[in-house]
C-alpha cells in the first residue's frame, strides 16, 4: 500500500514539473526564466521515468508476493515447495526489471546527458543573443503577470518536493529523490526569476548574472552525469546490493536540499575526531543559531554597502531606483544600501585612449615599457599591427588626396586619390561628467565614431606626401582641433588632449592589384629610394662642381705666382752677375797678376772643398814613399782631421 502511495506521488510529481515547465515555457521573458524551463524539462523527464521504473519494481514485488502465496497454498514435496528452485522464467517481473536496469536506465542516462548539453548550448545562445527569443508567450521583461505565476510556481514546487523529499527518506521509496531534487531546485530556480524580474521592474538588470549561475550548474550536472556514466561501466553488479540511481545527480540533490550538507560535515567531523563533536554544547548551539549568525553577516554585508569611497582621480554619480540622485566628488560619503542607491564611478582626471583604424592586440595585451629591448624597429614593408601576416588583404585603410600630376595619357583619368593605413592614437580626459555620462548613452563610443568621421574628412583633402612629411605636425593639431569642435557641438564632455599620426603608412602587403610586384608601401619605398638616389647624385655633382672650379683657379694663381717668382730671380741673378762681372774686370785692371792667383786659390778652394790634401815642400824632389797600409801607421801621421772649408 505504501509503495502504491509513492507511484502516485511520483506520478503526481510528474504532472506538477509538466504543468509547472509549461507555464514557464509560457510566461518567462527573461533568460534566467528559459534557462529554469531547460532545468525544469529535465526534471519532468526523470520524475516520469522514476515513475515507470517505480512501476516495474511495483510489479516485481507483487509477483514475489504471488509467488511466496503459492508456495504456502501447494504441498510441499519431499522438504521442498512446488516453485522451489523454479527457472528464471516463472519470474518474469523481475527479468523485466533487470533487463530495464540494464539496458534502458543507461540510454535514459545518456538521453539525460544530451538534453543537458542541448539545453546548455540554448541557454548559451540566449546569453550572447545568437537566437531570438523562444518562449511561446512574450510578456514584457518585469511585468506582474511574471513575478505573480512564478511566485506561486515556487511555493507549489518547494511544497511538494519537500514532501516528496522528506519521504523518500524512507526504505523503499528512493525513487522519488531524483524528481524532489528537481522540484527543490525548481522552486529555487522560480525564487531567482521573481528576483531578477522584480529587479528590471526597478530598473536594475541581475537576470544575465543569475542566468550563468544556472548555467553553471546544469553544466557540472552534465559533467557529473557524464562521469557517472563512464564510472558505471567499471562498477561490479551484485543482485542483493541496490546501487545508487545512475541518473540520480548529487550536485541537484545537494542544492536542493543543502541541510544534507550539513549532516555529512557533522558525520566527517565525528569521524576525524574520534567522538560525537554533534553532541557537544557548542555544535548544538552553533547549529540552533546558525541562520541567525547567517543572518547577521548578510544584514552586516547589506550596511557595509553604505559607505563609499571615491579616489582621488574619480568622480561617481549616486543612483537611487535607477535615477540620478547625487554627484560624489573624491573622498568618503554615505549611500543607502545597496540596491536602493548605486554608485556609478568614473576617471575624470585618468587619460584614456582609443585608437583609430588597426590596433595590434599582442601591443596591447604587452604595453611596451620603454626599455631598450621592448623597442621594436619595424619597416613600413614587413607586416606588423596593420592587418595579419596570413591575411594581409585584411587592412584597415583610407582615402588620402594626391597632387601628382599624371603625364601618361593612358592614366590621365585615375582618381587623384592613394590608399593610406592608418593606427591612430587618440588621447582625451573628461571635463565634464554630467554630460559624458546623461547627454550620451555611450559617450566613448560616439567619441570614437566622431574622431573617425572628422580624420576621414580630413585625410581626403590632404595630400599625401605633405601629411607624411612637413605636414604630419600641422596635420595633428588640425585634426585634434575638429574633433574637440565635434565633441563640443555634441557636449560629450570630453577634452582632447593628443592626437598621434606616427603610425600611418601606405598599404604593406600584397594586392589584388599588385600580386607580383609587391604592394603599396613597397612600391612606394622604391619611390623613395630611387628619388634619394637622385638626390646623393645631384648632391654629388654639386659637390665636384663646387670643389672643381676653385682648385682650377688655385692652381692657375699657383702657376702665375711661381711664373713671377722665377721671372724676378732670374732677373735679379742676371743683374748681379753683371754688377760682378764690372768688379772683377775693375780688380783684374789694378793688379792683372794678382787677380789670376787669387782667381786659380778660390776654384782650387771650391773644387777640392771635402778633399784631404798633400803640400810636398820640394816640387824638384823626386823620391817616392811606399806606405804599409797592413800595419796601422802612426795616428798623428794619418789621423788628421780635414776642415772642410779648405
Amino acid at each position: 500500500m505504501e509503495q502504491q502511495n509513492s507511484k502516485k506521488l511520483g506520478f503526481i510529481n510528474g504532472l506538477v514539473l509538466l504543468v509547472v515547465t509549461i507555464g514557464a515555457l509560457f510566461l518567462a521573458g527573461s533568460t534566467v526564466g528559459q534557462a529554469g524551463v531547460v532545468l525544469l524539462s529535465i526534471g519532468t523527464l526523470i520524475s516520469f521515468f522514476g515513475f515507470i521504473q517505480s512501476h516495474l519494481i511495483d510489479r516485481e514485488q507483487v509477483e514475489a508476493l504471488e509467488m511466496q502465496e503459492l508456495d504456502r497454498s501447494q504441498p510441499p514435496i519431499l522438504g521442498k515447495s512446488l516453485f522451489a528452485g523454479a527457472a528464471e522464467d516463472a519470474y518474469p517481473a523481475r527479468n523485466a526489471r533487470r533487463q530495464f536496469e540494464k539496458w534502458v536506465v543507461p540510454a535514459f542516462s545518456v538521453l539525460v546527458l544530451l538534453s543537458q548539453v542541448l539545453g546548455l548550448l540554448l541557454v548559451f545562445s540566449q546569453l550572447h543573443g545568437e537566437l531570438g527569443g523562444w518562449t511561446l508567450f512574450t510578456q514584457a521583461s518585469g511585468s506582474a503577470l511574471q513575478i505573480m505565476f512564478f511566485a506561486l510556481f515556487m511555493v507549489v514546487l518547494f511544497m511538494m518536493g519537500k514532501y516528496s523529499a522528506g519521504l523518500a527518506r524512507m526504505d523503499g521509496q528512493e525513487l522519488l529523490r531524483p524528481g524532489a531534487s528537481y522540484m527543490l531546485l525548481g522552486s529555487v530556480v522560480c525564487t531567482a526569476v521573481v528576483i531578477a524580474e522584480a529587479a528590471s521592474f526597478f530598473g536594475q538588470v541581475w537576470d544575465r548574472g543569475i542566468t550563468w549561475v544556472v548555467f553553471a550548474v546544469i553544466a557540472v550536472s552534465a559533467l557529473e552525469n557524464l562521469v557517472t556514466l563512464v564510472l558505471e561501466i567499471y562498477r561490479p553488479r551484485l543482485d542483493d546490493k541496490k546501487a545508487r540511481l545512475l541518473y540520480e545527480s548529487r550536485l541537484i540533490g545537494l542544492l536542493g536540499q543543502p541541510g544534507g550538507l550539513i549532516s555529512t560535515a557533522t558525520q566527517a567531523l565525528d569521524y576525524q575526531f574520534g567522538f560525537k563533536v554533534s553532541e557537544t554544547w557548542f555544535y548544538k548551539y552553533l547549529e540552533q543559531k546558525l541562520a541567525l549568525i547567517i543572518a547577521i553577516q548578510v544584514v552586516v554585508l547589506f550596511l557595509s554597502s553604505s559607505f563609499v569611497v571615491v579616489q582621488q582621480n574619480e568622480e561617481a554619480f549616486l543612483e537611487r531606483f535607477g535615477k540620478r540622485n547625487d554627484h560624489l566628488l573624491p573622498g568618503f560619503s554615505f549611500k543607502l544600501p545597496w540596491p536602493i542607491d548605486k554608485v556609478y564611478r568614473y576617471k575624470t582626471k585618468k587619460i584614456q585612449n582609443f585608437v583609430l583604424g588597426v590596433l595590434d592586440k599582442d601591443e596591447a595585451a604587452k604595453p611596451n615599457s620603454g626599455d631598450p629591448e621592448d623597442v621594436q624597429v619595424l619597416l613600413w614593408t614587413s607586416q606588423h599591427n596593420h592587418g595579419s601576416s596570413k591575411d594581409p588583404e585584411q587592412n584597415y585603410n583610407m582615402i588620402v588626396a594626391s597632387s601628382d600630376v599624371l603625364l601618361d595619357t593612358a592614366a590621365s583619368d585615375s582618381v587623384p586619390v592613394n590608399l593610406l593605413t592608418v593606427s591612430i592614437p587618440v588621447q582625451y580626459r573628461i571635463n565634464n561628467l554630467t554630460n559624458w555620462v546623461y547627454n550620451t548613452d555611450n559617450a566613448g563610443s560616439m567619441l570614437q565614431k566622431l574622431s573617425m568621421r572628422e580624420v576621414t574628412r580630413y585625410l581626403i583633402g590632404v595630400d599625401i606626401h605633405e601629411l607624411m612629411g612637413p605636414g604630419r605636425t600641422k596635420a595633428q593639431e588640425e585634426l585634434k582641433k575638429a574633433i574637440q569642435r565635434q565633441a563640443d557641438i555634441s557636449q560629450l564632455g570630453a577634452e582632447i588632449v593628443f592626437v598621434g599620426l606616427q603610425d600611418i603608412h601606405p598599404p604593406v602587403g600584397q594586392n589584388e592589384q599588385s600580386k607580383a610586384s609587391g604592394g603599396v608601401a613597397e612600391s612606394y619605398e622604391k619611390v623613395n629610394v630611387a628619388q634619394l638616389h637622385s638626390g646623393t647624385n645631384r648632391l654629388g655633382a654639386l659637390q665636384y662642381k663646387a670643389g672643381k672650379v676653385p682648385r682650377a683657379r688655385g692652381a692657375a694663381s699657383e702657376l702665375l705666382a711661381k711664373a713671377r717668382s722665377e721671372s724676378t730671380s732670374k732677373v735679379a741673378k742676371a743683374k748681379a752677375e753683371a754688377g760682378r762681372f764690372d768688379q772683377q774686370l775693375s780688380a783684374f785692371n789694378a793688379a792683372p797678376s794678382v787677380y789670376k792667383t787669387r782667381s786659380k786659390l778660390e776654384a782650387f778652394q771650391r773644387t777640392t772643398k771635402g778633399a784631404r790634401k798633400y803640400i810636398l815642400s820640394d816640387p824638384a824632389n823626386r823620391d817616392i814613399i811606399n806606405l804599409e797600409l797592413q800595419d796601422k801607421l802612426r795616428s798623428d801621421l794619418l789621423d788628421v782631421t780635414v776642415d772642410p772649408e779648405n
